[in-house]
């Protein structure tokens, strides 16, 4: 009987499950990082383009089987939220405390309104993803609004792309609307203190022991608390660990032998094509490529880009960190005595503030 699940799983690594995706969004994906890096190679500003290229993963919130109008709104909400967690993180990164306490915040808050507004995955990955990116950048306060703009101008991008899209293949007979999951409010809220918590915790242990890429670690922590239940978050924590260890091959060639920043930039939204087909189908295939996109799109052009054997040890030891936080804090948010009793005292506590209030209006 054991013997023959541990077959099952061996054989379900090699296989790719049916994608619920439009072919069409890697496509999307590539165009909404390409252009802006392609504009930034032929002005001279492949740096800023990076940035600008983050911001277009905002294109991957386009709705399915939606009208013009509802999707366009979409596009705009998230571009808006993505704006707010990339300044945010910005403007707290000058102190660790403040820091690790703001972003856990800012976690916590994003996961809630993901999860109640049935926010379709990603959720709240990439909001949470670019305050970590932001808060990772040296503080610079003078150079905020020219990041800000910059970014601002990477979902426009997206917004535009997706305008065009959406005009050539929208669902005229698709029903306007946000659709709001009916979750239980209490679960929702401790689940996203739970997630606030490793949030916090990641950015708070990057930044303490003065790792050079402290963002790493709650990326990669909240990328394994994207599983749905205990089961599935120690899987995915497995296969982020593997697929990082074959991607960190492919991001030494690419740094070892490509210079040109043409070519950096092709790699890049090759890479990104890449993951979005596989990111569904089989997770530990596309973080085979998303680990080296990941790398170049976050360090092309710094320092440590020149030396790419420290930068991947960092990225390894970081991502083992990251995934650890992760499983941990996935048995915290899927174990059921935790659950049941948070919620308990949830609504005690609620009953009580609410005698409370009633009897001082008395």
């Amino acid at each position: 009987m054991k013997s023959d699940y541990i077959k099952s799983e061996l054989l379900s690594f090699f296989k790719l499950k049916p994608s619920p995706r439009s072919w069409h969004i890697p496509f999307l994906a590539g165009l909404a990082v390409g252009i802006p890096l392609m504009f930034g190679y032929f002005l001279g500003d492949v740096k800023s383009a990076l940035t600008a290229s983050l911001a277009g993963l905002v294109i991957i919130y386009i709705p399915s089987n939606s009208g013009l109008i509802e999707t366009m709104m979409k596009m705009f909400v998230c571009s808006f939220g993505m704006i707010i967690s990339y300044s945010l993180g910005l403007a707290f990164s000058f102190n660790l405390w403040m820091a690790s306490l703001v972003f856990g915040i800012l976690s916590t808050v994003a996961y809630y309104v993901a999860r109640y507004f049935n926010l379709k995955p990603p959720g709240s990955f990439f909001f949470i993803m670019m305050a970590s990116i932001a808060i990772g950048l040296p503080h610079a306060p003078e150079l905020i609004p020219k990041r800000v703009g910059v970014f601002t101008i990477g979902t426009l991008s997206a917004c535009l792309i997706c305008l065009i899209y959406s005009v050539l293949f929208s669902k005229k007979d698709a029903k306007n609307g946000i659709a709001r999951i009916d979750i239980n409010p209490y679960v929702n809220l401790v689940e996203s203190f739970i997630v606030g918590i490793c949030m916090l915790v990641s950015v708070f242990v990057g930044k303490f022991f003065h790792l050079d890429y402290p963002y790493w670690i709650p990326i990669s922590s909240l990328a394994v608390l994207q599983g749905v239940n205990q089961y599935h978050i120690w899987k995915r924590g497995l296969h982020r660990i593997i697929g990082t260890l074959v991607g960190l091959g492919i991001a030494w060639l690419i740094f070892s032998f490509v210079r040109s920043p043409f070519w950096i930039c092709v790699c890049i939204i090759s890479l990104q094509m890449i993951v979005e087909m596989l990111i569904t189908r089989h997770y530990a295939l596309a973080v085979v490529f998303l680990t080296p996109m990941g790398i170049l799109l976050a360090e092309t052009g710094s320092s440590t880009s020149l030396e790419p054997d420290y930068l991947l040890q960092m990225r390894f030891l970081e991502i083992l960190i990251g995934s650890a936080i992760g499983c941990v804090g996935g048995w915290f948010l899927y174990n059921e005595r935790i659950r049941f009793n948070s919620v308990k005292h949830l609504r005690r506590s609620k009953m009580v503030l609410k005698k409370r209030f009633l009897s001082a209006k008395i």
